[in-house]
């Protein structure tokens, strides 16, 4: 009988708990909406009361809430979300751009937690931790066998700055066991991923998130990249989620003109914010490209949405998530957060960022007149509503950035011969073990000497595909280059690390390739888009 009394309370918690969310925030600037001793208040608190003492079974009612307040706020937008404690401290790595731990770009090979980069100016490298080197154990607590998992490793590797960490290191070159107290300490996440020349004349940055360091690490990556003849620039925004509102004017500063306007923003009541262009930058003349595809998301729609609306420089790629929703981050008395959407971004000429995700948001965006006028959120997010950039470029808002030059998927026949060979041979595992093998002949190599002159002869190919050698000497040209490019991309990842990877599939790069084309082309963006550029 109580079970069914209770039962009712018990699923209208979520209901009630979706008007109370105010109380739980801890938001400078605003008042909670209740007064003390109000009822909505003290619903909930019966309703937790009556869980704890009265339900059938035991209940962890903390866990509970936040299943509720998540659920809720699915309920709202795609994009207001609940950040428990415990995820708390890994969400501020990112967006500080630091993590506390000793610096290793890791995988976990054969079982074994094998090193695969030492981060630069980290406490690994300090230790003259090798790359290739088996790290056995941590403190004491075993890291390979068949039930790790890199969770496993992260969390005895990663520890407070100043703690100390006694590691068993073997090393395969000196074939020497050692052990090794490493103190922890502070070590970079780099925005900045890659940042190299392509040619005599065009530099190459990629940009992986917008965090508290990018704008600074940007700034001296362009720095770099000019003395060494940087004229032209390809920005790749790639599968950037985005980050920082903060970060993105930073970036945009490299670019625009002082006073020229990135984004604006506007809440429920149609009131906002213009954030505009400032301070020197060092990248304000040179032609520019900017890379977006659908995994560019939020401040990186900011940056590439600036520079279009702005006639700035060339975007190329594919159509961007189209995220385009403010969320400011509240704490809540327990140290958990608080991510809700309060307001719309939109580029200078007032495209609307953010895709239509239900028929209320289309119809807010109809109805001020952006555009939304899609039949449902899976289609083409295009709107009839045009746009103007500041030289007259004819643009279509409905959500994302749409590119001035599309580069489609690679389905050529090249590409789907390597991408069925990469399901015959793991590729990633392949590479690893061969330089594992040949780590020497490697580690007498500079990156330079590696990326200039290194190639996949035919030896490597018979020694990734042993048994397949007859198919592989009978593939097309264009097939035969993409897949050594591919193998010795690879390769460099297990080298350098992700930027190593890039740096070397930059050439086979559709939308690099594309990008080169037409900065030796040239474009003129003071006007609508010739034939060069379309």
């Amino acid at each position: 009988m109580k079970r069914n009394i209770l039962w009712p309370i018990y699923l209208s918690f979520a209901v009630v708990l979706g008007i109370l969310i105010g109380m739980f925030l801890n938001f400078p600037g605003r008042t909670p909406g209740f007064a003390a001793g109000d009822p909505r208040e003290e619903k909930v608190k019966q309703i937790i009361n009556y869980i704890d003492f009265e339900y059938l079974d035991e209940v962890n009612t903390d866990s509970l809430l936040d299943m509720t307040i998540v659920g809720m706020l699915r309920k709202l937008d795609p994009h207001s979300s609940y950040i428990p404690l415990d995820d708390v401290a890994s969400l501020n790595e990112n967006i500080e751009g630091s993590f506390e731990g000793i610096g290793i770009e890791f995988k976990l090979y054969h079982d074994t937690l094998t090193v695969v980069r030492v981060l630069e100016g980290g406490p690994a490298e300090k230790a003259n931790i090798q790359s290739g080197s088996r790290i056995l154990s941590a403190n004491d607590e075993i890291l390979y066998g068949p039930g790790i998992q890199s969770s496993d490793v992260t969390g005895r590797l990663k520890g407070e700055a100043g703690s100390k960490v006694l590691l068993q290191v073997y090393n395969p070159l000196s074939k020497k066991l050692a052990g090794l107290t490493v103190e922890r300490g502070k070590v970079p996440i780099k925005s900045v991923q890659s940042a190299f020349m392509l040619n005599a004349n065009t530099a190459y940055v990629k940009v992986t998130r917008f965090a508290e360091t990018t704008g600074k690490e940007l700034k001296g990556a362009l720095i770099e990249l000019k003395a060494r003849g940087a004229k032209k620039l390809v920005l790749d925004l790639r599968d950037n989620p985005g980050g920082l509102l903060k970060a993105a004017k930073e970036v945009c500063n490299q670019f625009l003109e002082n006073g020229q306007l990135i984004v604006f923003t506007r809440d429920r009541n149609g009131e906002g914010d213009e954030l505009y262009a400032s301070r020197k930058g060092e990248f304000k003349d040179g032609d520019l490209v900017v890379l977006i595809n659908e995994g560019s998301a939020s401040a990186s729609e900011i940056v590439s949405g600036a520079v279009q609306d702005n006639d700035r420089g060339l975007i190329i790629g594919r159509r961007s998530f189209g995220k385009g929703l403010v969320q400011e981050e509240m704490t809540l008395r327990d140290g958990s957060k608080l991510r809700l959407t309060t307001q719309r971004y939109f580029t200078p000429s007032g495209r609307s960022i953010q895709k239509p995700y239900n028929e209320y948001d289309r119809g807010y965006l109809e109805q001020k007149g952006y555009g939304a006028h899609v039949p449902h959120q899976d289609s083409a997010y295009v709107s009839p509503q045009e746009y103007k950039t500041i030289s007259g470029r004819s643009m279509y808002g409905g959500g994302g950035i749409a590119p001035d030059i599309e580069v489609p998927f690679d389905t050529s026949r090249s590409a789907t011969i390597v991408y069925h060979l990469g399901l015959v041979v793991n590729f990633d595992e392949a590479a690893f073990t061969y330089v594992d093998k040949n780590r020497a002949y490697f580690n007498a190599r500079s990156r330079e000497d590696f990326m200039q002159d290194f190639v996949v002869d035919s030896t490597m190919l018979a020694y990734f595909f042993p048994n397949r050698m007859a198919y592989i000497n009978q593939l097309p040209p264009t097939a035969d280059a993409l897949l050594r490019n591919r193998l010795k991309a690879y390769l460099a990842y297990s080298l350098y690390g992700s930027d190593g990877f890039q740096e070397a599939y930059a050439p086979s790069d559709p939308a690099i390739r594309m990008a080169l084309l037409k900065l030796e082309e040239g474009f003129d963006l003071s006007g609508p888009l010739g034939e060069e550029a379309k």
